[in-house]
């Protein structure tokens, strides 16, 4: 175990991640306690180093047993958010928190910079790959979500949804499991993100540069399916 140095913030701050955990909620208390926490450590709310209050006292102050407050840090140490010893319970180092169990929130964390390189790499990848497989069927399904992008102009909502859509359908058409695992892993951190692209009148650009992908994968091209590709997410980059 690496020896770490120890960020002290008032427990306080703790207190106010959790003050609104709700004992009525559908979920299970302890699930509720460890979305909260997982949340701020990968957020850095709670920063590395950060040494949890004795259990006793954190079971008093939020009113729950500490059969709940383990189950919790069970889950949490299970991601390796955190490690708990005799001596007490700590948020891990920044390596061993982002670790790939981590990836979809991760992601949600990161800066537009990073979350448009990942992009380029994965969705160009899957573009090549989807030209040299696409069938009519496949061409059909890819056709229908720019349809409905179409019919959902102002719903800046809908159009994210069904830009996903059509995304995670090359992604399918590509035939490569782990490029269509790495797309859906981070579609919040996507969603977000095109979204605030929608609302910046990316629309007219976002409908041509789909209908072109659609050309390319129409004549099995995988050279120019990476081209327009990579000019489509070129037009999003401008709205960072």
């Amino acid at each position: 175990m690496q020896n770490l140095k120890i960020n002290k913030i008032e427990h306080n701050n703790l207190y106010d991640i959790l003050e609104d955990i709700n004992p009525l909620s559908k979920r299970r208390l302890s699930e509720e306690l460890f979305i909260k926490l997982r949340n701020a450590i990968l957020s850095s709310e709670l920063p590395v180093g950060y040494v949890f209050p004795n259990e006793n006292d954190l079971c008093k102050q939020l009113d729950i047993g500490r059969s709940t407050l383990r189950e919790a840090y069970a889950s949490l140490e299970t991601l390796s958010l955190i490690t708990r010893t005799k001596n007490g319970t700590f948020v891990n180092t920044e390596t061993e928190v982002k670790n790939p169990m981590n990836f979809d929130l991760i992601a949600q964390h990161s800066n537009p910079k990073d979350i448009m390189e990942f992009r380029e790499v994965i969705e160009v990848g899957i573009a090549y790959s989807a030209a040299k497989n696409a069938t009519k069927d496949d061409i059909e399904k890819l056709e229908y979500w720019v349809n409905m992008m179409k019919k959902s102009f102002g719903d800046i909502a809908s159009l994210t949804i069904y830009d996903f859509e059509f995304h995670s359908q090359l992604a399918l058409i590509s035939g490569n499991e782990l490029l269509n695992i790495a797309l859906q892993v981070v579609r919040v951190s996507y969603e977000n993100f095109v979204y605030n692209a929608f609302k910046k009148s990316l629309f007219n650009e976002s409908i041509e540069d789909h209908l072109s992908i659609i050309e390319a994968l129409k004549i099995n091209d995988p050279k120019m399916a990476k081209t327009v590709m990579r000019r489509h997410l070129s037009h999003i980059k401008k709205m960072i």
